[in-house]
């Protein structure tokens, strides 16, 4: 039984060496850190299965991050616009964020209520889905 395709070979520059090492190091986000980690590891022949394990993320993420880096360089480890509908912006007035916190602040008698309020002003504030506030 044949093992597979052979992934395809990251052969790196000086500079792209040099610049996904700075990424790898955390002069940028998480998650080019991660892509970084993931080509640089790839470029010395590392298998994906074994890149992979040793990053803790899946084959199919190895085999995504080298297949772009070899078409796209560094430019493809960037995060592409994402189709679809943009996410609605919140905008609050100041007498509404006023009341917003009047109410997150309320005793336990009115959890509901601020819980809620809390929710609308983190929003207001750029917070996505998912994320928690203090």
């Amino acid at each position: 039984m044949s093992p597979g395709p052979s992934a395809v070979e990251v052969v790196l520059s000086a500079e792209e060496f040099a610049e996904l090492k700075r990424w790898a190091d955390g002069a940028v986000g998480t998650r080019l850190a991660e892509r970084a980690r993931i080509v640089l590891a790839c470029a010395v022949g590392t298998p994906n299965v074994r890149v992979a394990t040793d990053l803790k993320v899946t084959a199919d993420t190895v085999r995504k991050w080298r297949s772009r880096f070899v078409a796209h360089r560094l430019e493809g480890l960037v995060d592409m616009p994402r189709s679809g509908r943009r996410k609605a912006e919140l905008v609050l007035s100041d007498a509404e964020r006023a009341q917003l916190t009047r109410w997150a602040r309320r005793a336990n008698t009115a959890q509901f209520l601020a819980l809620r309020a809390k929710i609308v002003l983190r929003c207001a504030e750029g917070a996505g889905r998912g994320t928690r506030g203090p």
